[in-house]
């Protein structure tokens, strides 16, 4: 193979990496891969679909960005005002559950104890962000609610 060959090879390859390297640069440049569901892969909406769900998850999904970003705002901000949990305060509970669990003897009621205080401030938490976003859609106009049904019973697009 001729050096000029050789040449024009590499310039090639050289092309074609960079086009690939530019189409994945400006996929997670764009921000899109953020609403990549790699779970749900192969699955019709139709097989997904289980019946009623009251969860957020479903109204989640079907809302935009733009609204899910705001929304996220808002329960951050109802949760700072509700006395949510600061980064110290989590560790201080870390560390508790970590002393009871090493505890000798083992104290199994403590662990219970404070497992159920984890999970009645998850539900708080839940609890909040419900409402949050029930104020949220509150406030849309019919119009927007009538597009967020849809994409509900569609799937978002």
């Amino acid at each position: 193979m001729s050096q000029k060959t050789l040449k024009i090879l590499l310039v090639i390859s050289f092309a074609a990496n960079l086009l690939v390297a530019g189409a994945v640069g400006g996929f997670f440049g764009s921000g899109r891969h953020k609403d990549l569901r790699l779970d749900y892969t192969g699955k019709t909406q139709e097989a997904r679909l289980r019946g009623p769900s009251s969860g957020l998850g479903p109204l989640l999904r079907a809302m935009d960005r733009k609204d899910r970003r705001e929304l996220g705002r808002l329960i951050q901000v109802a949760q700072g005002k509700s006395g949510g949990m600061t980064r110290d305060a989590r560790q201080a509970k870390n560390i508790e559950f970590a002393q009871a669990v090493r505890a000798t003897p083992f104290d199994g009621a403590a662990v219970l104890t404070l497992m159920e205080a984890e999970s009645a401030e998850s539900s708080r938490r839940l609890e909040l962000s419900r409402n949050v976003l029930v104020e949220k859609v509150a406030t849309m106009s019919p119009e927007v609610r009538a597009k967020l049904a849809e994409s509900l019973l569609n799937g978002r697009k």
